[in-house]
């Protein structure tokens, strides 16, 4: 009997993970341009990029002619609108979010979760969000209302990327991971 009381009181222990329980994780750089917020879907809509680009007028210095350049994008485009639940870094400034996502094999994959941790920035002029193309945590909420995600150790072969020990991870720890992973370039100063 004792040793069944044992056991059950080690797997009660160390069986059952929760995540973390922070919950008021927010950072601000406005040297970076990149916000990353608690998103949570109100549409995804579908667009041609190339019916709707705008050529840019080049002037040919060999020709003397006035020449429009279009470049052909072989990505699937989409209007996406998404209400912010929280932001994680940087404030836009808006409940919510409309920004245009490019992704070259068909729906974004964020868009069949619920709620996820997005990342988008705003073009050059500063007149639209954009996504940060495939980077995204998708997320759950817990009992309480608190956000969390999965983190993996990646492990890359000749052949494939391999994903292992996935592990709980709040807010914090998921946009750290993207901060020193794919945003590295974003970060340096």
């Amino acid at each position: 009997m004792r040793n069944y009381i044992f056991i059950f009181l080690l797997i009660s222990l160390f069986g059952c993970s929760t995540p973390k329980q922070f919950t008021d994780y927010y950072m601000e750089d406005n040297q970076v341009n990149l916000f990353a917020f608690v998103g949570k879907k109100i549409s995804i809509i579908n667009f041609n990029p190339n019916t709707e680009q705008i050529g840019e007028k080049v002037y040919n210095s060999i020709s003397g002619d006035t020449l429009v350049q279009k470049s052909h994008i072989m990505d699937f485009g989409y209007r996406c609108k998404y209400l912010i639940v929280k932001n994680v870094f940087n404030n836009p400034k808006v409940d919510t979010i409309d920004f245009v996502t490019y992704d070259h094999y068909g729906r974004p994959a964020f868009s069949e979760f619920e709620y996820v941790l997005l990342y988008v920035s705003k073009n050059a002029k500063g007149n639209y969000f954009f996504h940060q193309k495939y980077q995204f945590d998708y997320l759950k909420k817990n009992r309480k209302g608190i956000f969390y995600g999965y983190t993996y150790d990646r492990k890359v072969t000749k052949k494939r990327v391999l994903f292992k020990n996935k592990k709980y991870a709040c807010l914090e720890d998921l946009f750290l991971k993207k901060k020193n992973e794919a945003f590295k370039s974003l970060f340096e100063k």
